[in-house]
């Protein structure tokens, strides 16, 4: 006998069922705001995606998405957005923001059937960075005004960047734990690099030049910038795990390369960088091990692969690595053959996009025993088919640089001090020799 309860039953199952519409084809609920966007939204795009970030408009609220569902299905699907910085192979990196397939499909679904809202229409979670305390705080000592146009440089390529040289005022050695770049034209400004110089030579090429700054890389003589960090869009504050710390001599002037995109109108820059001190007397100091080429020479229309490899000296723990190439580069691979191992992936960059400079900073730091073979290898398209090739038309790519035409940082602390003097000597000797 049908009951009234029974009847009651079968409305309130109908109506849980209609409310959940279904995607045709595989009979699965169809995406909504509430349920299934914000949450990936929040996780990959709200850092930089908000009112007061680096990115050119919001994705905050399910309207801000929605006016955007098509064109966001679109950059995700192309993998443009957001910014990832590795391949899934290799080691765990921290702030790898690189969408999962499904993430993909759920966007492209929920576009397709209109962005429904949902259950509730709250906002997504702008993220809060965790920034460097200022115990030192270094800032520009006169504001610089970032072009509307980047203009041409001697390289036939846009001009975009422009080095920096503060004097620090340390009258001891520091022990950095963490840094916070504060930028005033977050839109512009996209990756900065650090380099502690006590030569003077920073300070000399800034002086070639009228008002603060210069039109160089932040290099020195072997000490290429992005040795003690690199901050950039969506990581404004760069920090090391407990126990390691970058190493900052006395009396010595940071050199800060900003990185800008012209965006066709001035902004004014008057930037700070907060240091925040090791508080551990145990830590470890992180030395930078060069890994490059220094000489390239690609025909036109042509594209070739540059291999460099290196062995370790010294027990070391692995922290981060840096890429550093421009865009005439559309790969990178870092491994090492790790005695009693074998070989392992370390960082694997299948699209190197320079624009999103960063540090790869590795979940968990990674001991690799002396004896372990570190190889980079990096694919040079000399080619109109690259869309991020600085060099066009196209004609023969010859260049040379001190730190490396194409290189990549190798971030390690060694076990102790002994050790630490050992690593400093040996690498000191493989750039000199590498110079001759």
């Amino acid at each position: 006998m049908i009951t009234r309860a029974r009847i009651a039953a079968v409305i309130a199952l109908l109506a849980a069922m209609y409310a959940q519409p279904r995607v045709r084809g595989d009979e699965t609920a169809a995406p909504t705001w509430s349920r299934d966007v914000r949450g990936i939204i929040e996780a990959h795009c709200t850092d930089c995606h908000h009112a007061a970030g680096p990115a050119p408009f919001a994705l905050v609220t399910s309207g801000d998405v929605a006016r955007r569902a098509e064109f966001v299905s679109e950059v995700t699907r192309r993998r443009i957005m957001p910014p990832s910085i590795a391949a899934t192979t290799g080691e765990a990196i921290q702030g790898h923001r690189a969408l999962s397939d499904r993430d993909i499909e759920v966007l492209a679904a929920w576009a397709k059937r209109g962005a429904p809202v949902g259950v509730d229409d709250l906002p997504a979670a702008i993220p809060s960075e965790d920034g460097a305390r200022a115990d030192v705080v270094i800032e520009m000592p006169e504001p610089w005004t970032i072009p509307a146009e980047g203009g041409e440089n001697w390289g036939r390529r846009d001009r975009d960047k422009w080095t920096f040289a503060m004097p620090i005022g340390n009258v001891a050695p520091l022990r950095v734990q963490a840094m916070t770049h504060q930028t005033s034209a977050p839109t512009a400004v996209h990756a900065v690099s650090y380099l502690a110089d006590t030569s003077g030579l920073g300070r000399w090429s800034d002086e070639r030049f009228d008002g603060p700054g210069s039109y160089m890389t932040g290099d020195v003589r072997d000490h290429p910038t992005g040795e003690i960090g690199t901050t950039g869009v969506g990581a404004r504050t760069a920090r090391l795990p407990e126990g390691f710390h970058w190493h900052v001599p006395a009396a010595a002037d940071l050199i800060m390369e900003v990185h800008y995109r012209p965006s066709g109108r001035p902004h004014d820059l008057k930037d700070t960088l907060s240091l925040e001190l090791a508080a551990d007397e145990d830590s470890r100091p992180v030395r930078s091990l060069v890994s490059m080429i220094r000489k390239v020479d690609v025909p036109p229309h042509e594209a070739a692969e540059c291999v460099v490899e290196f062995v370790l000296p010294e027990d070391v723990t692995l922290v981060w690595l840096t890429p550093r190439a421009m865009g005439v580069c559309t790969g990178m691979r870092i491994e090492a053959d790790i005695p009693g191992e074998g070989e392992a992936v370390i960082l694997d960059l299948p699209d190197y996009d320079p624009h999103w400079r960063r540090m790869c900073m590795l979940e968990t730091p990674r001991f690799l025993p002396a004896g372990t073979v570190i190889r980079t290898s990096w694919t040079i398209a000399n080619t109109e088919d690259n869309p991020r090739n600085p060099f066009l038309p196209i004609e023969r790519l010859s260049m040379a640089r001190r730190t490396g035409a194409v290189s990549a940082l190798i971030h390690v602390a060694a076990d102790d001090e002994a050790a630490d003097e050992r690593l400093q000597q040996w690498h000191g000797e493989l750039m000199r020799a590498r110079v001759r």
